[in-house]
């Protein structure tokens, strides 16, 4: 194949004809050299549309020329039909491959040197070359590790084999200039309107917001009528008290499983209560009351006893008491509870003990009893 003539200048632009049907595929022959590129000529003006001329042979790639400007859009032409694919073109010969250089001849081996008497470890001395093997002798005994020698040099890289055979790859063609971006079309009519989406989850509530400030007081009211006046009122002080006590010198012999009360001879002011049966404070009002207690006293066998200020003849738990008392030792027993009583209750004090004892209640004061109203 002869060399490529030069370029000549483009001829006007024909019209599109009808697509052709596809050729065979040629086999591929040597690349030529490229000729050299011609000067792109002025755009001539367009011509009438010939027919469409047979293939030529596909020249070598000239320089890019300038970008002319974008012509208007012509109407799309109807796609021809596909051609066969052409077939392959042959493989060219793989290059032969460059002859690898000579190695370098190997030193000979020197005599190795009579063994001598150990002696102290030296100095590591250069690595000689290495001598041809001996006999081997008796084992000796293992003497001290010698320093480490020198690595010898790397021998040099035996030649490479051939290479299999692959064609060079074909250089790449340069990348034409990017056209300018055509002229943006006409916006399109807006489509309807989709259906409305259903209602999203309802966000969180919001903070409060400040108060408000304080509206102005409004004008006063005028007086209302007088109401009718109420009956009177008790008079201060409280609506109900009673109280007993004992000065009497007496011993009270308890049994085992009983209940003993304890006498209270003498009586006290009063007021809405009444001192029957004896030895107790019988209220006439209900409500709740304030109850004072105390006895002193000693038992003539140490035992546990328990003094307890009874209503209608139970135990109010937040009044009774029990403690080991020692032999002859006197002891007290006070307190003070608050509770609720109906009207007709009964409160009196009472003993009782573990054993069969005898409790003595001292000269003086050795009893009290106090009940009054508070509500």
């Amino acid at each position: 194949m002869g060399a490529t003539g030069a370029a000549g200048p483009a001829g006007a632009a024909g019209a599109t004809g009808a697509t052709g049907p596809t050729g065979a595929a040629g086999a591929t022959g040597a690349t030529g050299p490229a000729g050299a590129a011609g000067a792109t000529g002025a755009t001539g003006p367009a011509g009438a549309a010939g027919p469409t001329g047979a293939t030529g042979a596909t020249g070598p790639t000239g320089a890019t020329g300038a970008t002319g400007p974008t012509g208007a859009a012509g109407p799309s032409g109807a796609t021809g039909a596909t051609g066969p694919a052409g077939a392959a073109g042959a493989t060219g010969a793989t290059g032969p491959t460059g002859a690898a250089g000579p190695s370098g001849a190997t030193g000979a081996t020197g005599p190795a040197g009579a063994a001598g008497v150990t002696g102290a470890t030296g100095p590591a001395g250069a690595a000689g070359a290495t001598g041809a093997t001996g006999p081997t002798g008796a084992t000796g005994p293992a003497g001290a590790t010698g320093p480490t020698g020198a690595a010898g040099p790397a021998g040099a890289a035996g030649p490479s084999g051939a290479t299999g055979a692959t064609g060079p790859a074909g250089a790449a063609g340069v990348t034409g200039a990017t056209g300018p971006a055509g002229a943006a079309g006409a916006t399109g009519a807006t489509g309807p309107t989709g259906a409305t989406g259903p209602a999203g989850a309802t966000g969180p509530t919001g903070a409060a917001g400040p108060a408000g400030a304080t509206g102005a007081a409004g004008p006063t009211g005028a007086a209302g009528l007088t109401g009718a006046t109420g009956a009177t009122g008790p008079a201060n002080g409280l609506n109900a008290y009673g109280g007993l006590y004992s000065t009497v010198p007496q011993t009270l012999n308890l049994t085992v499983g009983g209940t003993t009360q304890i006498p209270l001879a003498t009586a006290g002011p009063v007021k809405n209560a009444t001192y029957v049966p004896a030895n107790s404070i019988v209220v006439a009002n209900p409500g709740t009351y304030e109850i004072n207690y105390s006895t002193t006293l000693t038992a003539a066998v140490a035992t546990t006893l328990t003094l307890a200020v009874r209503v209608n003849g139970v135990n109010v738990p937040s009044a009774t008491i029990s403690r080991v008392l020692a032999v002859g030792t006197s002891s007290l027993f006070n307190g003070s509870t608050i509770i609720t009583l109906t009207a007709g209750s009964a409160v009196d004090l009472a003993l009782s003990a573990l054993l069969a004892v005898g409790i003595t209640l001292g000269s003086g004061v050795n009893a009290t009893l106090t009940v009054k109203q508070l509500d």
